[in-house]
């Protein structure tokens, strides 16, 4: 293992979240906020530069990195800007639990939404902000980020970021992986930035805009107020927000795609039709299950979309009290959370692609079994899938469900309902963040449950493998 080049990338991704942390202080300037908020805040970027500096000091001789030192920067620099990005909350007082500020923190940088706060008021402007940006930032991934900026001449860094782009296959869109990384976060910021225009518009004040619009591209689901998207009473903005949550769920590449006016990938591209499709069924089967709830057609058609808009995209954006629903309404959406969005999205899950690979896998083994000689091939958008792909994606699986069934063995020893515990699993594992079964917050679970759901939503947005290997006796040998 290379681990002096791990030891050098960390540092640099330390210092670049000092820099990133400079954004909340330039909110607190604007509000005049308390000489607390401030030490807060430069304490944190104090420590982060003396830790940044002593590690890029000697610069590693050999600069190579492979898959080993790949899947463990990811993990490492993770859990390490979770852990430094909490620091604010507990130095200020507002968040004075620290693994509670982990939690925060890890949900913020994963997109889950997840919060352990009843009450969203006891943050101050800039660290409400801090915590929203920290969507922005890990809504295309850290290291997405990082590569954007770093130096890369060598094209070193593919193994970084391979650990890191979610989905079952890797691709670049052009040759040069920083160029791939550049041109990913442009469109990315380019449509924050157009949901930003499109929120103020509508009769959001500029400061909900650009919280809500981090949430909308993260597919992250932090708001301003307690009661979420329902504060601002207006159909037009929760439309808004679930067209736009929506459209971050679908892959970066296809949009790419569009700007060089390859409109037929885009428009036939597997994935894309299958994710639409479950939307529209399942606003669908809601709408008409639900309609007995609300005043007519158009509202339960309103709910319905922006819950299930909002679940398949793993933000989860508050609107009202859904504990009322239906159970066959509330198990549709337990399976969207598992579901998730696209493959190179910002949204997380189990990944539709899978999905699809998945259900063609179980039908070629049906037909295998009628048909034993057939030779069969699994295609996906006209590429074949390769028989090493499909069982990657079926060991995956296996691993994905048995996390799940004992992530949810351990948190039942704090609840006894079990779609609550079954839900907070799902909505942390899968980076989605709200509970089913009940208006409380993540406040109810154990310190305990908390730092495990912490951990939970890391690995569930690295997709598994590089928070298992951290954990393993081989990653840390020399060989």
């Amino acid at each position: 293992m290379n681990r002096s080049m791990v030891r050098f990338l960390l540092a640099k991704l330390l210092l670049i979240e000092a820099g990133l942390l400079l954004v909340p202080v330039g909110i607190a300037l604007y509000y005049r906020e308390s000489n607390q908020v401030f030490t807060a805040l430069f304490s944190t970027i104090g420590i982060l530069v003396v830790l940044g500096l002593l590690g890029i000091i000697k610069k590693p001789k050999n600069q190579r990195i492979y898959a080993k030192e790949g899947v463990l920067i990811v993990a490492l620099c993770w859990i390490l800007w979770s852990f430094f990005g909490s620091l604010p909350f507990v130095f200020s007082g507002q968040i004075p639990n620290f693994i509670d500020a982990f939690f925060e923190t890890s949900s913020g940088f994963t997109t889950t939404g997840a919060t352990i706060l009843n009450d969203v008021s006891v943050l101050s402007r800039s660290l409400l902000f801090w915590r929203s940006f920290t969507h922005l930032i890990g809504g295309m991934g850290v290291l997405v980020f990082a590569l954007a900026i770093m130096d890369n001449a060598k094209n070193s860094h593919l193994e970084v970021m391979k650990a890191e782009v979610p989905g079952p296959v890797f691709g670049k869109v052009v040759s040069k992986l920083k160029n791939t990384a550049q041109i990913l976060y442009i469109l990315y910021l380019a449509m924050f930035a157009l949901f930003v225009v499109i929120y103020y518009l509508a009769g959001m004040p500029l400061y909900d805009s650009f919280v809500i619009a981090m949430g909308t591209a993260g597919t992250g689901g932090f708001t301003v107020y307690n009661d979420g998207i329902a504060h601002y009473n207006s159909s037009l903005i929760t439309y808004l927000t679930s067209v736009g949550v929506l459209m971050f769920g679908v892959n970066f590449n296809l949009y790419y795609y569009l700007m060089l006016r390859r409109v037929k990938e885009f428009f036939f591209d597997e994935e894309l039709r299958a994710y639409l499709l479950i939307v529209v069924v399942s606003t669908g089967l809601i709408t008409l299950n639900t309609l007995h709830l609300y005043s007519g057609v158009s509202q339960s058609f309103e709910m319905a979309f922006f819950h299930v808009s909002n679940i398949i995209t793993t933000t989860g954006f508050g609107y009202g009290n859904i504990t009322n629903w239906p159970l066959f309404s509330q198990y549709i959406l337990l399976m969207l959370m598992a579901i998730g969005g696209s493959a190179g999205s910002t949204a997380g899950g189990l990944k539709v692609m899978r999905g699809v690979i998945l259900a063609k896998i179980a039908k070629n083994q049906f037909l295998s079994t009628i048909s034993p000689h057939r030779v069969l091939t699994l295609h996906v958008n006209q590429t074949v899938i390769d028989k090493d792909t499909q069982h990657k994606i079926l060991k995956y699986f296996v691993v994905y469900v048995m996390i799940l069934l004992s992530l949810i063995f351990i948190i039942s020893l704090d609840a006894d309902n079990l779609m609550i515990v079954t839900s907070a699993v799902f909505s942390c594992f899968n980076n989605i963040g709200p509970i089913l079964g009940t208006t409380a917050s993540f406040s109810i679970f154990s310190p305990f449950s908390k730092l495990l759901l912490s951990f939970a939503m890391i690995a569930g947005r690295l997709e598994i493998y590089p928070i298992i290997l951290l954990f393993m006796k081989r990653t840390w040998s020399k060989r």
